[in-house]
């Protein structure tokens, strides 16, 4: 019940007491706490842009969003930087990420709670009346597919610009945009010149991995160039009237069928009983905790055997890479399209043309298929196992391919985006041995009976094939 939800922020946020991790023994509890100890710490050696965000993975109320506010109330009784003892002095950004496909569809019923909040609106003017939300490209895929999670980003950021305009809030996207399509990657700046009027654009942020950002970012004329790119892409919006990106009523009503259908295809997958299995047998991914590059563990939970709703998203997403299929990329999306292709060809062939959002979602699926090679892992289309597993996973890249084709009218893949096409092809050749060289040793793993050195030593082929593929590739999922 939400009255009850909000009676314990209410009661959270209006309690006063310094919070001592003395006064606790659980290891977890004394982390939290220091955790804000650190932040107040750092803001005050450095100011308090040296750490201003606390980003809460996974939110899935307004309750979460509290219970983070109130610990560092809490925490900050005892600090010099805490001038006046209440909620709304803390200097912190309180950032909510949004991530199911569920909480993307409720999220602005969430922020709308929190906005009315008396406590949560104080904290909020302290801050410049500014609100930063945080939406989940990564587990968003992994939850639902690339079609409607997409999607779903786009609705629930048109959902949430509409409470905080009409509550006087300023919101402000961080988008984690960087590495494969599966998580947010591909063209950053069509995506955002794709925002309608309808999606607030006052300010980009944007968090982006690692070698994204060396590759994007490393040198002064390319962090120049993207920069720019991001900075044109939020001023097309109000600049250039000649986009026609504002979707229509019916184009909305297609996307949602679409979107829909994309959903139903990618749950067959996900819950086909070898979807796990065959993570954890036959792709590199348990090794992912082993590279130190994927930022976290492979799966949430610390003991027993995988199970779907605990993997993490960048080792989730980088398997599917490493092994070339690049499944977040585009499943759902094939069977989608080439269901209405039949009875609806002609206004989706129009909606490429004339939707920037609906164009660069493809497009950025093709870059996706553009890096698979089904090649690689025809040997499992024989596998005891997971022969029906590989051949759906092969029949979904296929009929994608053959649906984008017809869609946008080109005989290959990203022709209208030369040097895309090219900067793909170049670096899949450099990449093609050491996946080779990996698949390799993922086979040979996969023997029975095989002696503690030689597990070690196949292990270490397909771990150091990983970073090489990773550096290549050019994203570390």
């Amino acid at each position: 019940m939400q009255s009850d939800e909000n009676t314990k922020i209410n009661r959270l946020l209006s309690t006063h007491h310094a919070l001592d991790e003395n006064d606790f023994s659980d290891p977890f509890v004394k982390e939290t706490i220091r955790s804000f100890t650190a932040i107040q710490d750092i803001q005050q050696k450095n100011g308090e842009l040296g750490s201003h965000r606390y980003i809460i993975s996974n939110c899935q109320s307004a309750l979460n969003v509290a219970e983070v506010l109130a610990l560092a109330n809490l925490s900050w009784q005892n600090s010099e930087l805490a001038p006046s003892q209440e909620a709304d002095a803390i200097p912190l950004d309180i950032v909510p990420l949004f991530e199911t496909i569920d909480d993307l569809a409720h999220c602005g019923d969430i922020m709308r709670q929190l906005y009315t909040n008396t406590y949560y609106a104080a904290h909020l003017a302290s801050r410049g009346q500014t609100q930063q939300i945080m939406l989940g490209f990564s587990d968003g895929t992994k939850d639902g597919g690339y079609l409607r999670a997409n999607w779903s980003i786009y609705r629930a950021k048109e959902a949430l610009t509409r409470v905080s305009r009409e509550l006087g809030i300023t919101v402000i996207f961080f988008d984690g945009r960087g590495g494969p399509p599966g998580r947010g990657g591909g063209n950053n700046a069509s995506y955002y010149a794709a925002h309608g009027q309808d999606i607030e654009n006052q300010g980009i942020q944007v968090t982006i991995q690692g070698q994204t950002v060396s590759s994007t970012y490393g040198t002064v004329a390319a962090a120049t160039f993207n920069i720019e790119r991001l900075l044109s892409a939020g001023l097309e919006n109000h600049l250039d009237g000649s986009h026609s990106r504002d979707l229509s009523q019916e184009d909305r009503l297609l996307l949602d069928e679409l979107a829909d259908k994309a959903y139903e295809a990618y749950l067959k997958l996900k819950n086909h009983r070898d979807f796990v299995p065959y993570l954890e047998k036959m792709t590199p991914m348990k090794w992912y905790g082993d590279s130190n590059i994927a930022s976290r563990p492979t799966k949430r939970s610390g003991d027993g055997g995988m199970k779907f709703e605990d993997l993490r998203a960048i080792p989730f997403v980088g398997a599917w890479a490493q092994m070339k299929q690049n499944v977040p990329g585009y499943y759902g999306l094939g069977s989608a399209l080439e269901a209405f292709l039949k009875i609806r060809g002609n206004e989706m062939r129009l909606l490429y043309q004339n939707s920037l959002f609906f164009r660069t979602l493809l497009e950025n699926s093709m870059q996706s298929l553009s890096k698979s090679n089904f090649e690689v892992t025809r040997y499992i289309s024989e596998h005891p196992q997971f022969a029906e597993f590989w051949h759906m996973l092969y029949d979904e890249y296929e009929l994608t391919l053959k649906s984008l084709k017809k869609i946008s009218g080109e005989r290959d893949l990203l022709t209208e985006n030369v040097a895309s096409k090219n900067s793909i092809s170049l670096r899949e050749d450099i990449v093609l041995p050491l996946i080779t060289i990996q698949q390799f040793g993922l086979q040979k793993l996969q023997v029975e009976n095989l002696s503690p050195e030689a597990h070690e030593m196949y292990r270490n082929l397909v771990l150091r094939a990983m970073f090489g593929i990773i550096n290549a590739a050019r994203n570390a999922a």
